[in-house]
């Protein structure tokens, strides 16, 4: 089995291991990247195609009966397939407290202790607010719906240079307009001597003796002993490869972070219970409806995939902000059954009636969505194969807030004139969900920090 030795080994190459692979490498560390998905070349691999097979080469998702993660593999993780959205967490957000009363922050950690960090990212991503004449059509249509009521909207800030319009945000923009981790973050981490290895999954971590704690780390890094062994299926035909680190970073999101401590508890005797725990959801609720004659249309198939606006307006007395999505047409006949209101469900998802609603689709139809400051009460539960699983418990507190938060949703379609349109989301064999079902590619928290090991995996 062949091993390598690095002083710094960052597994992950999306949002949070590529800007700590590049400090670490300007720093004058030797830094080795491992990203599990391929290499990524913008220019070279992303295509304009909602093809299924092309798209699912980069985006992965679990499921359960209740929740569904979605999340992008590949080098530069999600930052190909992002909206470009570029917002900070509000301060309402950092106030946020859990089940037993507790901060879900540790303490010193608030909008004020960020703001520097998020206004270094933001230099980093070039991120501008987004010009009134740059607004999608469909963003322009939600931001008439919530001014006819009083509602204010603000324009959304994003990572961006000189978009075409092309829409394809999420399969992966061909004209290099969205700014993405390959540019600003992974290029001159390798500029500065980072190495970076695709195709390459990280399967466990051991410790190799010394002292793992908090304390080595913040001794003189080239004389640390060689701490950590991390076990690696190398390529489709999963050969193994070992590599000895002084210091393993773990940036590989909610899901592969997670997943990698899961399968490592046997090597790392320190570690804590909490992993996998306590994961937010942002408390998607999704609600769609067919505008009024009176409105202009909306175009939900061209210019930039985010409508370019979002209404803080009910986020200090619902705990929420609203705005509006334009998904791609296969996913509004793949992803869920869509009925118009007082309209039969029989047949309930091809025939004529569908037929009918996907010619007013793409100009007359407008989905709104609410992203919520909920309980973190998501899970991931290690199978005997390695994989994860996720579950999402519904308690009557959390169906209160979706049926609130939907109502609210509702009735500004209503207020409007506008045509409600029944969703039923669908599973992967186009059956509809029993119950409640949230789909979310915003999930945070399963490695979360906090103030003790009961609560949380890190401390700040």
């Amino acid at each position: 089995m062949e091993t390598l030795r690095t002083e710094i080994l960052v597994i992950g190459s999306g949002f949070g291991g590529a800007a700590t692979a590049l400090r670490m490498a300007e720093a004058g560390f030797q830094v080795v990247i491992l990203e599990k998905g391929g290499d990524i070349r913008p220019e070279r691999d992303f295509r304009q195609t909602q093809d299924p097979q092309y798209l699912l080469r980069f985006i992965r998702s679990i499921r359960s009966d209740t929740i569904s993660f979605v999340y992008g593999e590949g080098l530069g993780g999600g930052s190909g397939f992002y909206e470009m959205v570029s917002l900070r967490a509000p301060t309402l957000a950092f106030d946020q407290r859990g089940r037993n009363g507790r901060r879900l922050w540790p303490a010193g950690l608030d909008r004020g202790t960020l703001d520097p960090y998020y206004a270094k990212a933001e230099r980093m991503m070039h991120v501008k607010q987004i010009a009134p004449g740059e607004i999608p059509k469909s963003g322009l249509a939600f931001s008439l719906l919530m001014k006819r009521l009083g509602y204010s909207v603000d324009r959304v800030p994003y990572s961006v240079r000189g978009c075409l319009g092309h829409g394809f945000c999420v399969a992966g923009c061909t004209a290099g307009a969205k700014v993405t981790l390959h540019d600003t973050y992974l290029a001159p981490a390798q500029a500065s001597g980072a190495r970076i290895l695709t195709d390459i999954e990280a399967l466990s971590v051991s410790t190799l003796g010394g002292d793992p704690g908090a304390g080595a780390a913040e001794r003189n890094m080239h004389n640390l002993p060689f701490r950590y062994r991390v076990l690696c299926a190398e390529g489709s035909g999963g050969n193994p490869l070992t590599i000895d680190a002084k210091v393993v970073l773990l940036g590989g999101g909610t899901i592969g972070t997670a997943r990698l401590l899961l399968n490592s508890r046997r090597g790392l005797p320190m570690l804590t219970g909490e992993v996998g725990k306590h994961i937010a959801v942002n408390g998607t609720v999704k609600a769609l409806a067919l505008l009024p004659e009176n409105f202009p249309d909306a175009d939900m198939f061209t210019g930039r995939s985010h409508p370019g606006v979002i209404s803080y307006q009910f986020l200090a007395s619902h705990g929420i902000t609203i705005s509006t999505a334009k998904p791609l047409p296969v996913d509004a006949v793949s992803y869920a059954n869509l009925v118009v209101e007082g309209e039969t469900r029989t047949p309930c998802w091809w025939g004529e009636p569908k037929v009918e609603l996907m010619k007013l689709y793409r100009r007359r139809a407008l989905p709104i969505f609410a992203l919520g400051l909920t309980t973190p009460r998501a899970e991931l539960r290690a199978t005997r194969s390695g994989s994860v699983v996720p579950s999402f418990h519904i308690d009557g507190e959390f169906r209160e807030y979706y049926r609130r938060t939907l109502e609210l949703l509702h009735s500004i379609y209503r207020q409007n004139g506008a045509r409600l349109v029944s969703v039923a989301l669908l599973d992967g064999e186009g059956v509809e969900y029993p119950d409640i079902h949230i789909s979310t590619a915003h999930m945070t928290g399963s490695c979360r920090m906090a103030d003790t090991p009961g609560e949380g995996v890190a401390d700040a």
